[in-house]
């Protein structure tokens, strides 16, 4: 079994990685696996904050929504969040208008986006929001120069919301602005 870590997921949700890998064994593998791999987690700590409900054994123990909303959601109701708040079209400096995603998830437009998107993020919903939270970085930051904004497929494809990652959310100024030279 291989298992991705968001850091910024235990920082904003204060566990450890133990606390999380043990969780997340025990969800997906059961409890012989979490013993088996000698993880530490804090068992009462992780159920003060709502991610288990203990019993008298830790065969007993349920995990509850909470924790697996932290990675696990609707793909189609991310992407069309991801649609949402994507650019449609883009005014260029001629006047006219560039195309950079269809309007609707369904429609064939989408379809390579919505393959690739699907490729990157699964069902994990933390990936997500942090794709989210970067692209909209980007929005603010490049608000200015949209027009110079990828289609939406070539963004996913370039993973072009990894620019973001250092730039504060809060940033209005121009200072880190990622400027395209003509």
């Amino acid at each position: 079994m291989q298992i991705e870590i968001d850091i910024d997921l235990l920082i904003e949700n204060d566990i450890s990685a133990d606390d999380y890998l043990g969780l997340y064994a025990l969800y997906r593998k059961g409890f012989k696996t979490v013993r088996k791999l000698n993880f530490k987690p804090n068992w009462k700590k992780l159920e003060q904050k709502g991610f288990i409900k203990l019993g008298p054994k830790l065969e007993d123990a349920v995990i509850r929504q909470e924790f697996i909303d932290l990675f696990s959601s609707d793909f189609d109701q991310m992407f069309a969040e991801l649609l949402s708040t994507y650019p449609m079209k883009v005014r260029t400096k001629t006047g006219s208008y560039r195309i950079l995603r269809g309007s609707d998830p369904s429609l064939k437009t989408n379809a390579k986006a919505r393959d690739r998107y699907s490729r990157i993020i699964g069902t994990k919903r933390f990936k997500h929001e942090k794709i989210m939270r970067l692209l909209k970085v980007q929005l603010r930051v490049e608000r200015d120069r949209l027009e110079y904004m990828q289609q939406l497929e070539v963004w996913l494809n370039n993973h072009t919301w990894e620019k973001y990652i250092n730039i504060d959310e809060n940033d209005t100024g121009s200072e880190n602005r990622i400027i395209r030279k003509l």
